[in-house]
């Protein structure tokens, strides 16, 4: 952002090295909790996706506004926003929210979405005065024990509220058993997601051994896991044969990864699971929505968080444009929240590119619904 003056003699720019003193030093005098280091304004200044605006008078830093970018995604993230205590009334603050709203639009955002403090009535009527929503609360949020309130504004397009429930995976390698999970406390309101369930399916759909540690889920494993507990199934897969057997080197990995999908695929048959040996197209993602189902995507980790590594997200959502998704991923090492990765609207081509993985790119999916219902 070009330097920008305002009608109250603020200028606005983009933070740059050399702000992190001044910047923590407005962070002690207005924060009493919860403050970002001067280290973290270092980092967060360099990172490609942050964005962050200091407001300037009389040469003096009195305000900034920062955004976070999730890679592949349609939101962005109001991290943290700051005014001096002196320069309450003169607009200061809804200058910053602007800014932070035009940062999160020119990088093609349909939504910002932040956590206020619960006891914070002057930040909260601020963002409903702009038109901010309230879409949850994430209780002992902050350091001293203070609920969060989550807010978000459409920046364009169409609000999408969901009412498939949101669970964050708790090990790196049960992104499949989560979205599972997701998708049976939607179809069942009795069932309540939690660590010892989310180990137990991952248990019962493993196929994958890793390069070191445990291992993952196939598209078979979790149609097995969703049949037994309950839901309808319908898998999609590009490729015939063992899957992700290409890179496995070792052979007593491969023979044990080879008889587990050899099961997996064996009971399929017998639950009478459809099983297109074909790649799906996005008129199937979007088909199975429509019809109230939810699907399990394996995509490419790399667009959405820099790691080409296999990943499930869960297809929830499609207004036309995008397709929203929950992924069970949180990166809290990067100030990510469950707002960052819940209900997050992904354009169609992104969402394509993203939704394959390795070479040959593999394309497979679960859809899933509830067998109650016909």
């Amino acid at each position: 952002m070009a330097s920008a003056p305002t009608a109250s003699g603020i200028t606005l720019r983009a933070a740059r090295i050399g702000d992190e003193d001044a910047l923590a030093a407005l962070e002690a005098r207005v924060f009493t909790h919860d403050r970002i280091s001067r280290r973290s304004f270092h980092k967060l200044i360099e990172r490609s996706t942050a964005e962050t605006t200091v407001a300037i008078k009389d040469g003096v830093i009195v305000g900034y506004c920062m955004v976070l970018f999730r890679k592949g995604s349609g939101v962005a993230r109001l991290y943290s926003i700051a005014a001096d205590e002196h320069m309450q009334g003169t607009g200061l603050g809804r200058t910053l929210l602007a800014a932070a709203e035009h940062a999160a639009y020119e990088h093609g955002r349909m939504l910002l979405r932040l956590e206020v403090r619960e006891d914070n009535p002057r930040a909260i009527a601020l963002y409903e005065k702009n038109h901010y929503r309230r879409i949850g609360i994430e209780d002992g949020y902050y350091e001293d024990g203070v609920a969060a309130i989550r807010m978000e504004k459409l920046l364009h397009g169409e609000v999408r509220s969901t009412k498939v429930p949101f669970y964050a995976q708790t090990s790196d390698f049960t992104c499949g058993p989560c979205c599972l999970m997701m998708a049976m406390a939607h179809f069942d309101p009795d069932y309540v997601p939690e660590p010892v369930k989310e180990i137990r399916l991952w248990r019962e759909a493993t196929t994958i051994f890793m390069m070191s540690g445990p291992g993952g889920c196939e598209p078979f494993g979790l149609a097995v896991s969703a049949h037994e507990h309950g839901l309808r199934s319908e898998i999609f897969v590009s490729h015939e044969g063992p899957l992700f057997l290409q890179s496995v080197r070792d052979k007593e990995k491969r023979r044990v990864m080879l008889l587990a999908q050899i099961d997996f695929r064996a009971r399929i048959a017998e639950y009478g699971v459809t099983v297109h040996d074909r790649a799906f197209v996005l008129d199937d993602i979007r088909t199975a929505l429509k019809q109230g189902r939810l699907v399990m995507v394996l995509i490419s980790g790399f667009l959405m968080f820099g790691k080409k590594v296999p990943h499930w997200v869960l297809a929830i959502d499609d207004d036309g444009d995008h397709i929203f998704i929950h992924d069970p991923w949180v990166e809290e090492e990067h100030g990510e929240t469950a707002s960052d990765a819940a209900n997050v609207p992904v354009p169609y081509e992104m969402f394509m590119r993203m939704a394959q993985f390795g070479h040959p790119p593999l394309r497979a999916a679960v859809m899933l619904g509830d067998r109650r219902k016909k």
